[in-house]
C-alpha cells in the first residue's frame, strides 16, 4: 500500500478538515496517509522511513523534503505570504482549490492542477430548514464580515432574528435586539442543529481559500448568500444561492480581501424576506445537488491529479 504524509498546522477549524477531508479521499484510493502531528515522530523522523507522497497543506513544509518521493501543495492563496515563494520550488506539483487559485499559483510554478476540494456533509436526515430565519457561523475567523451583518441587523430592527455563532474572543459586546449571540461552547450536534433548521445561512466572506461554512451552508439544503468575487462565486451561483456585488478590495497576501457592499447586502437580504418559500427552497436543494455531485466527484480529481 503506498503511503502518503500529511503536512499541516493545526488550527481547529479548516485546516483540519482539509487534513481529515484529503486523507479520506485517499485512503479511498487505497492511500495509507501519515501525520505528524498523529503517529510517533520518532518512526518518521527516522532515517528508515520515506513515503511515497506528501501533501503540504496552506503553506511548504520544507524540514519534509527528504521524506517523500513527490511533494504536493494544496495552498490558501489569501494565507500565502509573497516572502514564501521560494518555497514553491521545493514542491513538484500545486494542487488547487479553485480555479482563481489555479490562476495565481500558475504565475509562480510550472505544473498547477486544479482539483477542488469538499466538506464534510452537515445534513440532517428529516431535517426541515425554516427559510424565514437567518444563520451567521463566524467561529473563529476575522475574515466572514461578520461587522458588516450586525450594522445591517441594527439598522433593522423590523428585519427577523439572525443567530450568530462566534468564538468568544472574537465575539461584540452588544449585540441588536434582533441578534442572537452564541458565544458560548457548543458542541458539534447543537451547531449542526443550527445549521439545519436555520434556512438562510449569510457567508460574506472577505475571502476564502476553500470556503468550507459556505460548502457546509449549501450540505443543509440553506440559501446560501456570499460574495460576488472568486473564490465564494465559484461555489455559489445565481442557481443555487445568492451573491452580493463587492464595494471594493485590497491585496491579501497572494490573494485578495473583497468587501460586500452594503446597499447591496442590505437589499439581498430584504429580498430574501420578500421571496416566496417555494424560490427559497429551490436554491436550497439546488444547493444540496451541487454539494452531492462536487462530493462525489473530488476523489477522482484528485486521483487524477496525482497519478
Amino acid at each position: 500500500m503506498k503511503k502518503a504524509l500529511i503536512l499541516s498546522r493545526s488550527n481547529g477549524v479548516g485546516l483540519d478538515r482539509d487534513s481529515a477531508l484529503l486523507a479520506r479521499a485517499l485512503s479511498g484510493s487505497g492511500v495509507e496517509t501519515l501525520s505528524p502531528r498523529l503517529r510517533n515522530l520518532g518512526d518518521l523522523f527516522s532515517g528508515k522511513f520515506r513515503a511515497d507522497t506528501a501533501f503540504h497543506i496552506e503553506r511548504v513544509a520544507p524540514w519534509w523534503k527528504r521524506k517523500a518521493g513527490m511533494h504536493f501543495l494544496i495552498p490558501n492563496q489569501e494565507r500565502f505570504p509573497e516572502r514564501l515563494l521560494p518555497r514553491l520550488g521545493m514542491v513538484d506539483r500545486v494542487l488547487c482549490k479553485s480555479r482563481h487559485s489555479e490562476e495565481i499559483f500558475s504565475r509562480h510554478h510550472a505544473d498547477v492542477r486544479f482539483i477542488g476540494f469538499t466538506s464534510e456533509d452537515r445534513g440532517m436526515p428529516g431535517a426541515e430548514p425554516d427559510y424565514g430565519r437567518f444563520f451567521h457561523l463566524a467561529g473563529r475567523s476575522t475574515l466572514k464580515n461578520t461587522e458588516l451583518l450586525l450594522e445591517l441587523w441594527g439598522k433593522h430592527p423590523e428585519w427577523p432574528l439572525l443567530t450568530l455563532v462566534q468564538h468568544p474572543e472574537n465575539a461584540p459586546k452588544v449585540v441588536p435586539g434582533n441578534v442572537e449571540l452564541v458565544a458560548r461552547y457548543l458542541d458539534d450536534d447543537g451547531l449542526k442543529l443550527l445549521q439545519n433548521t436555520c434556512g438562510i445561512h449569510l457567508c460574506p466572506s472577505l475571502s476564502e481559500g476553500w470556503g468550507h461554512y459556505i460548502v457546509e451552508s449549501m450540505s443543509c439544503a440553506a440559501v446560501t448568500v456570499t460574495t460576488a468575487a472568486p473564490p465564494m462565486d465559484e461555489l455559489v451561483t445565481a442557481e443555487r444561492g445568492i451573491t452580493v456585488p463587492v464595494s471594493h478590495s485590497e491585496p491579501r497576501h497572494l490573494g485578495t480581501n473583497f468587501h460586500a457592499d452594503p446597499v447591496e447586502m442590505e437589499a439581498a437580504v430584504e429580498h430574501l424576506i420578500a421571496m416566496p418559500e417555494a424560490e427559497k427552497r429551490k436554491l436550497g436543494l439546488a444547493g444540496r445537488e451541487w454539494f452531492l455531485k462536487n462530493d462525489h466527484t473530488f476523489s477522482s480529481r484528485l486521483a487524477t491529479a496525482i497519478s
